[in-house]
């Protein structure tokens, strides 16, 4: 590397004194004769060692005129090459300049974008993006309607004020609306209203004298409006998607229209019948415990028992109230499905 150094420092000597840079180059090519390591050849190139000695033996053997015109021969060749040699290395400065000015840019744009991409990344984290609807379609919903169907089974003791045999041969359907609101995962408000179709077939009890009863068959049909009132306590299981509820209901039921005949001997006259509209203060009330199954809050399926209940008619000029059906006897199956 010392000997690099020390002929790269000799051309740039040589290029500011003509004189020194000739001197130089022959002091230089002299000791470099027979040698062929990495700094002589570098002298070689700069300063055409072959060409210089060759001219200075026949500078010996000439007159000085020809020594002189040989030397400014070489001379002009050696500022060629140095000439060549610096203008070389300009070039390769400025490229190399000009590189590292477009990676500076190109770093510079990478750093910006990067810069960009993270905010934007940030701001995807922590505000809603609301022009994409189903980022808001994953909230949680609260509100679901739909429908319910429930078929139902009566137990009855008392019909307005009338003793019955074979208790349990009361049967109803219902369908209707329902509206559902989640307040947590666990407790839900069910509302609703229903039409219902009750029917059944029971016997009588008649007064054969002071002494003894027969009985006699009834047959009724009953529409009704009913408003249900209900809570749901739910056991959710996990991750499934199916889980548990127990409910507690309060329905109120509006008598509408009634049918009903009475069958009382082989003889017309002792047959009776009637249908009509019911009383305005003829009403049920019936207090329900349950236990369902619901899927995806979409589908549910609930057994019913009636806890309690109470039927309010007008019995004459007034108003009676007699327990409609038998409680943990009657209940009800209901499926719901809701959107």
């Amino acid at each position: 590397m010392g000997k690099i150094f020390k002929a790269i420092l000799a051309l740039v000597l040589l290029s500011t004194v003509s004189l020194f840079a000739q001197n130089k180059c022959i002091e230089l090519c002299t000791s470099c004769q027979d040698k062929q390591d990495q700094a002589c050849q570098i002298v070689e190139n700069h300063c055409s060692c072959t060409a210089l000695l060759e001219s200075i033996k026949a500078i010996q053997v000439d007159n000085d005129t020809s020594s002189t015109e040989s030397l400014n021969k070489i001379s002009s060749e050696i500022a060629d090459e140095k000439q060549d040699f610096f203008g070389t290395a300009n070039e390769e400065k400025s490229i190399e300049e000009n590189v590292i000015e477009e990676a500076s840019v190109i770093k510079q744009q990478d750093s910006t974008i990067t810069s960009t991409k993270s905010n934007d990344f940030e701001a995807n984290i922590h505000e809603p993006n609301s022009s994409h609807p189903e980022n808001i379609s994953k909230k949680a919903k609260n509100y679901y309607l739909g429908f319910s169907l429930a078929s139902e089974m009566a137990c009855s003791e008392d019909y307005y004020g009338t003793s019955l045999d074979g208790f349990c041969r009361g049967s109803g359907l219902s369908i209707g609306y329902v509206f559902k609101h989640y307040f947590n995962r666990f407790i839900s408000l069910n509302l609703g209203f229903n039409a219902i179709y009750l029917s059944g077939e029971y016997d009588i009890k008649v007064k054969s004298n002071y002494y003894s009863f027969y009985t006699k068959p009834l047959d009724f049909s009953t529409l009704m409006a009913e408003i249900p009132i209900g809570f749901r306590a739910g056991i959710p299981l996990g991750s499934f998607p199916v889980s548990l509820y127990l409910s507690s209901n309060i329905h109120i039921r509006k008598p509408l229209y009634q049918w009903y005949e009475i069958d009382l001997g082989d003889d017309y006259r002792d047959y009776n019948s009637y249908d009509g509209f019911a009383a305005y203060s003829d009403w049920e009330f019936i207090h329900l415990l349950g236990f369902g199954i619901e899927i995806k809050r979409r589908f549910s399926f609930e057994m019913q028992l009636y806890m309690g209940n109470f039927r309010i008619y007008k019995d004459g000029y007034n108003s009676s109230a007699e327990q409609g059906y038998l409680n943990g006897d009657s209940g009800r199956f209901k499926i719901e499905v809701t959107f």
